[in-house]
């Protein structure tokens, strides 16, 4: 009876460990270790107001500057948006980790990601700059990071082919393995862009997003990227968690090629696509691009490196110390 108590209670662990590295830790139940839970409104694609929630991350002194935090498919965790937050305020940053799922009723949106737009969630971030200002935090002194979807939030944010009317830009976006499926076809670069990824990632992959980079720079942005070796799809997650994980069921768009006209349309097979339409689009990359499944695991090691380097970028490029 011991033996059977102890097998169930391994597998438990086990079974918990892959729940936190990869499902959502909603702010009601995440419990953030050193910050605050702020409130502020975001207007929807359909004009209707929305309360969102985050952590309130504030340094020792006066701030340095302000950087908004964007989560992924598995929503708002400690081991990632917590961490950041912790590291950037102890460097003297204020940060505000936002939850975009919560709010909203989803938790994970790995296997259908057609459940919020990526301009939605784009919107949610502008809305935390404006929280932001409104705290009087310097404009030219807030940055937006974000990782994996939430990449592609901050790669969204820094492009003003997305939400032209967003007329007050993140001075720094800094994007963690993002997806790059969709490339602007006229860039029109907002941000000093420093972008993360992982060697090993076959969820969102390095090739496309190198592409993306030189189309950005191309276009007179500036932008830096970094690939960090041995480095999976969020490598930096939970310390606990450095075996390799195979979440053989979430959406992998890494093969998908969409290009985003200028006006911001979606054109893809000779259709466009606008964000009225966003599931149609992604019901098109299903059926002729799409594949399932990824690989995770944590590089303890590379997110210590990660974590340096962002803040050495975001002292050099949003205060110039």
């Amino acid at each position: 009876m011991h033996v059977l108590h102890s097998v169930a209670w391994r597998s438990w662990r086990l079974l918990a460990a892959s729940i936190l590295a990869f499902n959502a830790l909603h702010l009601a139940v995440a419990q953030p270790r050193g910050g605050q839970t702020v409130s502020f409104d975001v207007t929807e694609a359909s004009g209707a107001s929305r309360k969102l929630q985050g952590v309130l991350y504030k340094p020792t002194g006066a701030p340095k500057g302000a950087v908004v935090l964007v989560h992924g498919s598995s929503g708002w965790t400690d081991h990632r948006e917590g961490h950041y937050g912790r590291a950037l305020s102890e460097r003297g940053y204020t940060v505000l980790a936002i939850d975009t799922f919560g709010p909203r009723g989803i938790s994970n949106t790995g296997e259908n990601q057609s459940q919020l737009t990526t301009l939605q969630q784009t919107r949610d971030a502008f809305a935390a700059r404006r929280f932001l200002v409104e705290q009087s935090h310097l404009p030219a002194r807030i940055a937006v990071m974000g990782f994996s979807r939430g990449g592609l939030v901050a790669l969204y944010a820094a492009d003003r082919t997305y939400l032209p009317e967003q007329s007050d830009r993140f001075a720094v976006a800094i994007p963690f393995y993002p997806s790059c499926s969709a490339r602007p076809r006229e860039p029109k670069p907002a941000s000093v862009v420093f972008m993360a990824l992982g060697e090993k990632d076959d969820y969102t992959g390095v090739k496309p997003c190198e592409e993306l980079a030189k189309d950005y720079a191309n276009a007179g942005g500036k932008i830096e990227v970094k690939v960090y070796a041995g480095a999976s799809h969020g490598f930096d997650g939970d310390p606990a968690n450095t075996r390799l994980f195979r979440a053989s069921t979430v959406e992998n768009y890494m093969e998908c090629a969409v290009v985003v006209e200028p006006d911001g349309r979606y054109a893809l097979g000779g259709k466009y696509f606008s964000e009225a339409n966003y599931e149609e689009l992604l019901g098109e990359m299903r059926k002729g691009c799409m594949k399932k499944g990824a690989s995770f695991w944590t590089n303890t090691a590379q997110k210590e490196a990660a974590t340096r380097d962002v803040l050495e970028f975001l002292d050099a490029r949003l205060t110039g110390n």
